[in-house]
C-alpha cells in the first residue's frame, strides 16, 4: 500500500513538472544543499527554444507569387523529468518530527536546439504580359449638336449654342435666346449642367440649385427676344451636354378704351396793318383728348374791315378726323379794307366733342415805313466801303422807338458806324420817334479781306408793329498773286551738253490776272536752243519770251520749258522774269548752272 502511494505521488509530481516545463521553460523547484529542513529554492531555467530560420522568401519578380516550404519548426527534447527520492518517513521521537530529504531536483537535458529545413527558395511563374494601353483616349461624344433649338408649344422658342471645342480648364460661353412666338407670361427656362463643368457667372443671374439653373423671364410680348449668356468652366474631358427645358403660359387680352376727345383752337395773325395790306391768319386745331375726334369742322367769320378774295363772309373748312395729339393748320388769307380794330373769330365743332373757338385782332391803320440802302457795287478787298441807310415814315401815324439794325456779313467787319451801338457784326441805331413823312439816315463803313459777293441786311422795327427791311450787295474783288518756280534738270554740265529749265507760274490769288509775260535770260556760258509750254516761246539771241497770256485764273498753273546748250565754262546764272497787269514790277528769279 505504501509502495502504491509512492508511485502515485511520483506520477503526480511528474505531471506537474511536465506542465511547468512546457515550451522549454519551468517554474519548478530546485534544491539547495541539504539542510535540516526542506525549503523551496528558486528554479533555474534556461531560455526558451528559438527556431533558426533562413531569411524570408523573396520573389524573383514583382508580380510572382513566392512558393516556400513549411515554416520553421523547433525540435526539442522531452520535458525535464524530476528524479525524486523516496517520500519522507516520519521518525517519531518526542515530539514526533518528520525528517524529510531535500525536494526533488529536476534533471533536464541540454537546451533544446531547433532543427529547421533548408532556407525556402521561391519558385516563380512567368509574369503575364501587361495589358496594352491605347495610344489616345477619344472623348466621349454627345448625340446632340452644339447649337440646338427648343420649340415649345406654349408660345416660346429657346435657341442655345456654344463653341465646338474648349480646352480642359478653360472657360466657355453658353448662349441662349428666348423668343416669344405669342403673348406669354411666367416664362421659365431651366438648364441642367452636365458633370464636368462648373458655373462661373451668368447674365442674367439664375436661381442655382446644385447643377440646375433656372431663369424667370416673366411676361413677354409677341416677337420679343431676350438673350442670356452663361460662362462655364470645363473640368473634365469629353463632350458635355447641357439640357434645356422651358415653360410659359399663353395669355389673351380683352380691352376696352374709355376716352374723350378734347379740341383746342389757336389763331394768330398780324396785330397791325395798313389799309390794303394782306392779312394772313393761321388757325391751329389740336385734339388733346384720348380718342379720335370725328367730323371736325372749322368755321371762320370774317369781320367787316377785312375781306376774302372769294367775297364770302363765312368760310367753312372740313378737317375730317383728328387723332389724339394730332394737329391741323388752316391758313386764311384776307385783305384789310377799312381802318379800325377788327377781331376775327373761328369756331371748331365735332360730332363727338364739345365746340371751341379762338380769335385774333388786327388794327388797320395807315402806318408805313420804307428803308433803302446804297453803297459801292464793287470794291477791292482790303479797302473800305461806305454805305448809307435811309428810313422814311411813309404812313400817317408817328412811329415810336424805331430800331434800325444793320447786320454785316460774317466775312466782313464794321470799320465805323456813327451813332450806332456796335456789337460784333451788328450796328444798331435807336430813334425815339419818327414822325409821318420824316426821314432818317444812317452811315456805316465795312471792309473785308475775303473776296466774293456779300449782302448787307437792314431791319427796321417800331412799337407800332410796322416793320420793314432793305439790303445791298457788294462784290469784293480779290487780287491775283503770282508765284514762280524755276529749276534746272541737269546741274552741273559739261561744254557741249544740254540742260532744261522748267518754269511754273501759279496764280495763288483770288482774282484772275491778265497779260502774263514770262522772259528767260541766259548768260554767255549757255545758249538757248528750244522752248515749249502753255504759250509759244520766242528765242531772240540769249532771251526767250513766252506770252503775253490773256488770263490766268485763280489756282491756275502755267508750265514752260527752255532747253539750253553749254558753250563756256563758268557759273551760269539764268534769270526768269514774270510780269502781268497786276504785277507791274516783274518777279525775278535766278538759277545757277555750273559748266565744266
Amino acid at each position: 500500500m505504501r509502495k502504491q502511494l509512492g508511485i502515485l505521488t511520483s506520477l503526480l509530481f511528474l505531471c506537474a513538472t511536465a506542465l511547468l516545463w512546457v515550451g522549454c521553460s519551468s517554474n519548478s523547484w530546485c534544491c539547495a544543499e541539504k539542510t535540516s529542513a526542506c525549503e523551496p529554492c528558486p528554479p533555474v531555467c534556461r531560455e526558451p527554444c528559438r527556431p533558426i530560420c533562413p531569411e524570408p522568401c523573396r520573389p524573383a519578380f514583382a508580380d510572382c507569387e513566392p512558393i516556400c516550404d513549411e515554416p520553421c519548426r523547433p525540435v526539442c527534447d522531452e520535458p525535464c523529468r524530476p528524479i525524486c527520492p523516496e517520500p519522507c518517513r516520519p521518525v517519531c521521537q518526542e515530539p514526533c518530527r518528520p525528517v524529510c530529504q531535500e525536494p526533488c531536483r529536476p534533471v533536464c537535458p541540454e537546451p533544446c536546439r531547433p532543427v529547421c529545413p533548408e532556407p525556402c527558395r521561391p519558385v516563380c511563374k512567368p509574369c503575364p504580359e501587361p495589358p496594352q494601353e491605347p495610344l489616345c483616349k477619344p472623348a466621349i461624344r454627345c448625340r446632340h449638336p452644339n447649337a440646338n433649338q427648343l420649340d415649345c408649344r406654349d408660345g416660346i422658342t429657346v435657341t442655345a449654342r456654344n463653341p465646338k471645342l474648349c480646352m480642359l480648364g478653360d472657360q466657355y460661353p453658353l448662349d441662349f435666346d428666348v423668343k416669344a412666338c405669342d403673348d406669354v407670361c411666367d416664362v421659365i427656362v431651366t438648364t441642367h449642367l452636365p458633370e464636368g463643368v462648373s458655373l462661373v457667372k451668368s447674365q442674367p443671374e439664375p436661381k442655382v440649385d446644385g447643377r440646375r439653373l433656372t431663369w424667370f423671364f416673366g411676361s413677354m410680348n409677341r416677337g420679343e427676344c431676350r438673350p442670356a449668356r452663361v460662362w462655364l468652366k470645363c473640368e473634365c474631358e469629353g463632350e458635355l451636354c447641357a439640357c434645356f427645358c422651358a415653360t410659359a403660359i399663353p395669355v389673351r387680352f380683352c380691352s376696352l378704351l374709355c376716352a374723350k376727345p378734347v379740341l383746342v383752337c389757336e389763331k394768330c395773325g398780324p396785330e397791325q396793318v395798313c389799309p390794303g395790306d394782306a392779312v394772313c391768319y393761321t388757325v391751329t386745331v389740336t385734339n388733346r383728348g384720348s380718342c379720335t375726334a370725328e367730323g371736325v369742322v372749322l368755321t371762320d367769320n370774317i369781320p367787316d374791315g377785312l375781306e376774302h378774295c372769294s367775297g364770302q363772309k363765312t368760310l367753312v373748312f372740313q378737317l375730317g378726323c383728328l387723332e389724339p395729339c394730332q394737329t391741323k393748320r388752316v391758313n386764311i388769307p384776307l385783305k384789310a379794307v377799312k381802318r379800325g380794330k377788327f377781331c376775327n373769330t373761328a369756331v371748331v365743332t365735332a360730332c363727338n366733342a364739345d365746340s371751341t373757338s379762338c380769335q385774333a385782332c388786327t388794327c388797320v391803320c395807315c402806318c408805313a415805313i420804307e428803308c433803302s440802302k446804297i453803297g459801292p457795287k464793287e470794291q477791292a478787298i482790303g479797302k473800305n466801303a461806305d454805305y448809307q441807310i435811309t428810313v422814311i415814315n411813309t404812313g400817317d401815324l408817328p412811329l415810336t422807338d424805331v430800331v434800325v439794325t444793320d447786320s454785316a456779313p460774317s466775312a466782313t467787319s464794321i470799320v465805323a458806324a456813327n451813332g450806332a451801338q456796335i456789337c460784333g457784326n451788328q450796328a444798331v441805331w435807336r430813334v425815339r420817334e419818327l414822325k409821318a413823312g420824316e426821314k432818317g439816315t444812317f452811315n456805316i463803313t465795312l471792309t473785308t479781306c475775303t473776296p466774293g459777293c456779300f449782302t448787307n441786311h437792314v431791319n427796321v422795327t417800331n412799337c407800332q408793329g410796322c416793320p420793314t427791311s432793305c439790303e445791298f450787295t457788294t462784290r469784293w474783288r480779290g487780287r491775283p498773286a503770282l508765284n514762280v518756280c524755276f529749276e534746272a534738270t541737269e546741274n552741273p554740265i559739261c561744254i557741249g551738253e544740254t540742260t532744261s529749265y522748267n518754269i511754273d507760274v501759279v496764280n495763288q490769288g483770288s482774282e484772275p490776272d491778265s497779260n502774263v509775260v514770262v522772259v528767260v535770260r541766259f548768260p554767255k556760258e549757255l545758249t538757248p536752243v528750244g522752248s515749249t509750254g502753255d504759250a509759244q516761246g520766242t528765242v531772240s539771241g540769249q532771251t526767250v519770251t513766252f506770252g503775253p497770256i490773256r488770263s490766268l485764273n485763280p489756282r491756275q498753273t502755267l508750265n514752260f520749258r527752255v532747253d539750253a546748250r553749254a558753250k563756256e565754262s563758268g557759273d551760269a546764272r539764268v534769270t526768269v522774269e514774270v510780269s502781268s497787269d497786276a504785277i507791274k514790277t516783274p518777279i525775278t528769279q535766278q538759277e545757277s548752272t555750273i559748266v565744266n
